[in-house]
């Protein structure tokens, strides 16, 4: 069981502490959460990297490499997501347990990140050219390979027609030709920016003392003054659906089709928008799985999910290009019915079973309970996985068929083999 506390530190900086004795090891974060933006997408997805590879106190790679050995194999991750119309920018370290060793590692990569984040390896107002080089070639692979699986380009493609003019449509790390554009000036000035103006959730999970990690952070932290940059979430009402068609070389055509949901900032209706998708499309038993890919045999697959952090639902599916009426087509009468009230209490029981397996399994590790806790910062208020998971069952049919009317289709996009 994992007991949850949350201090402030100061304006914009928080830090959590999930107390879990089951590991070995724990775990450390510090995420800056900005609001996305074109050019400064990529230059902090780069930067996240960067800042990891050294620091002033640790000038290269390979002393950064002897430090962490020296404190019993620990580990340095970063990692940049996107949240609604906001992205994160994590920097994680993992170490042994305090009480497996005789001095404090958690205190020491407390200040270790503080390292990382407020004196990195800069001088003139730039990091070391080696480092950004090496990291863009990284970062370009991951873009490259992403546009490669064509189901999450195509799921990609489909989100920047839909919020085509706002800050979702960005992405977690901007597009390949901003990366490719980026000076190392950018991204000195994107780690001033963030220092400056971004939001810090600072993480400690574990069974060590958190108290030795917070008197670090509250030094660097404490005397650190921000001024937190808020925006509005854009909730769109369709008033149009857009179809937008691709040609590639591919054997399987995918279909996208965009909706705007609902929108919420508390826990328990995020819950609720989360069952009503995956009563119609997120299990064996949903209906678009028994119907359009069981029994009308039109897909591959034919999967629906929400981001409750924009209020969006997706629903994607592959098909035979010849296929691709059809299969839209079935996808809106299964969606009808579910609006209708056409819903079973295995259908909801499953449903409720899937959600709160999902929400409890993220206790499995520190990395996922990290990432649990982090992107929920944004909401109003945050539920533990075992709270989450105890509300599901609290959610009636009537609210589920309450979210599906909410549910608009706003944008179709396919992906169909060259004939």
């Amino acid at each position: 069981m994992s007991d949850f506390i949350r201090i402030n530190i100061c304006d914009g900086v928080a830090f959590s502490s999930i107390s879990d004795d089951r590991f070995k090891i724990g775990r450390m974060g510090a995420a800056l959460i900005t609001p996305i933006a074109k050019k400064a997408a990529a230059a902090n997805a780069l930067l996240s990297c960067v800042l990891t590879r050294s620091c002033k106190k640790y000038p290269d790679f390979t002393a950064l490499s002897r430090k962490l050995n020296s404190l019993y194999g620990a580990s340095l991750y970063p990692s940049f997501r996107q949240i609604g119309d906001y992205q994160a920018i994590t920097i994680s370290a993992s170490g042994i347990d305090d009480k497996y060793v005789p001095e404090s590692v958690s205190s020491e990569i407390a200040e270790l990140l503080c390292n990382i984040l407020f004196e990195p390896n800069v001088e003139n107002g730039l990091f070391c050219d080696e480092d950004i080089e090496q990291e863009r070639r990284q970062l370009l692979e991951i873009i490259d390979s992403e546009y490669n699986d064509k189901r999450l380009y195509a799921i990609k493609k489909c989100t920047e027609i839909m919020c085509e003019g706002e800050n979702y449509a960005i992405g977690r790390y901007g597009s390949r030709e901003d990366v490719e554009k980026l000076k190392n000036e950018d991204v000195y000035a994107a780690w001033k920016q963030l220092l400056d103006s971004a939001r810090v959730e600072l993480t400690m999970l574990g069974s060590s003392d958190p108290e030795k990690a917070l008197s670090g952070f509250r030094k660097y932290f404490g005397n650190s003054p921000r001024t937190i940059e808020k925006i509005p979430v854009v909730s769109k009402v369709p008033e149009n659906v857009k179809r937008v068609s691709e040609s590639e070389e591919l054997s399987q055509a995918k279909l996208v089709m965009g909706f705007r949901s609902a929108y919420f900032r508390r826990d328990e209706d995020c819950l609720a928008n989360s069952l009503m998708s995956i009563v119609l499309g997120g299990t064996p038993t949903s209906k678009l799985f028994l119907n359009v890919r069981e029994k009308e045999s039109l897909c591959y697959y034919c999967v629906s999910r929400v981001d409750n952090n924009k209020g969006l639902m997706y629903i994607d599916s592959g098909v035979e290009t010849e296929n691709i009426e059809k299969t839209e087509e079935s996808i809106m009468k299964q969606l009808e019915l579910l609006q209708k009230g056409d819903i079973t209490d295995d259908e909801i029981d499953s449903a409720k079973l899937a959600v709160k397996n999902s929400l409890l399994s993220s206790l499995d590790s520190l990395a996922a309970m990290q990432t649990y806790y982090v992107g929920g910062t944004l909401k109003e208020d945050q539920l533990s996985p075992a709270e989450a998971a105890a509300a599901v069952d609290k959610i009636t049919c009537e609210r589920i068929v309450e979210l599906a009317n909410e549910v608009k289709l706003d944008t179709v996009f396919t992906l169909k083999g060259k004939e």
